[in-house]
């Protein structure tokens, strides 16, 4: 990386982004303060925003993938089909989520394209705020991710001793940063950059064992510690919601002769999400449910796409009412199973 490459803010340059991209139309998600935590929500103003947090409760991807969604209205016939945005934008989204976005867009881009997700994708603008400290339940360096990258953002934010580093990546992040007064980061400011991420890096109290982790998934598979690690567990579907990687989903329909189809969030630890139309149900037992979770991140999508569908962001273990922790879970999977 060249010094060309970073720039240098004096401003609030999250703040003046998000002023000047509702100044052009975007539609705007940012963190938000509410109560004692911070969640991304559509905001009409620099003012809203909140950027002192480690992480928000819930994560961005409602942004391309809301929680209810209308796919279509309908009468005697198919009558309107939902306006996409032209121009959304996430800012001060951190280096996790970024790539849960883009391990979300694996499932819906690849092999079958769904339209409502790359109408909203395509036109995503993302501004990306870098990590200086972990938090208690991180452990995003443990699945391969730098709570500093740049990688999948237009531009990358880092507070460094009351100044903003401004890193340029894509083209649309150029084209964003020319409406600002950046200074070209000298060899001091690169240095001391460094300097912090080997700090962030250092900060972490949690850390996975990922070693031969597809091996021993697979051994365990039939194994009584599932039934174990579901013992407290009441299904009640939080890790999920929380989660930046979970993907399943219901549609119903609302209204008969007239009405809408909407697409909502589902849970693989509901009872009803495996119910089949024969009351037929493979997964029955709430410890079979809490398994394929934790196989769905660690397995299944590693052998299907080659990567972990864990972004290691510790939301499922710090909102857990009974205190499952998918990292204490995932580093004591046995190893040999009788």
């Amino acid at each position: 990386m060249t010094v060309a490459e970073m720039k240098v803010y004096s401003g609030n340059f999250l703040k003046d982004v998000i002023t000047r991209l509702l100044e052009e139309g975007y539609r705007v998600y940012a963190p938000v303060k509410e109560g004692n935590y911070h969640v991304f929500r559509v905001v009409k103003s620099a003012d809203e925003t909140d950027f002192d947090y480690i992480n928000t409760k819930k994560s961005p991807k409602e942004v391309t993938f809301p929680e209810n969604e209308v796919l279509i209205k309908y009468g005697e016939w198919v009558e309107e089909l939902p306006e996409q945005p032209d121009r959304l934008a996430i800012v001060g989204i951190r280096p996790c989520d970024v790539k849960g976005i883009r391990l979300m867009d694996r499932v819906f881009l690849e092999d079958i394209t769904d339209p409502y997700y790359e109408a909203k994708r395509k036109n995503l603008l993302i501004i990306g705020y870098a990590c200086n400290q972990a938090g208690d339940y991180c452990f995003c360096s443990s699945v391969g991710i730098k709570p500093y990258s740049s990688e999948g953002v237009d531009i990358l934010v880092t507070n460094l001793n009351g100044r903003q580093i401004v890193e340029v990546v894509s083209d649309a992040g150029k084209e964003l940063a020319a409406n600002f007064e950046l200074t070209d980061a000298s060899a001091e400011d690169i240095e001391a950059k460094k300097e912090l991420e080997k700090k962030v890096m250092e900060s972490f109290t949690r850390k996975v064992d990922t070693e031969n982790l597809e091996e021993r998934m697979k051994r365990a598979f039939d194994s009584d510690y599932w039934k174990e690690v579901a013992t407290n567990c009441i299904s009640c579907g939080t890790c999920t919601y929380l989660c930046p990687t979970c993907f399943c989903f219901d549609i119903f329909d609302d209204g008969e002769l007239k009405g809408v189809r909407i697409r909502a969030w589902d849970s693989c630890q509901f009872p009803l999400h495996t119910l089949e139309s024969s009351s037929h149900n493979p997964r029955p037992e709430k410890w079979q449910r809490l398994r394929n979770r934790f196989y769905d991140k660690f397995y299944y999508m590693l052998v299907r796409k080659g990567e972990l569908y864990c972004v290691g962001c510790g939301r499922c273990s710090a909102a857990c009412p009974v205190g499952i922790d998918i990292a204490e879970v995932i580093d004591n999977v046995p190893s040999e199973v009788e």
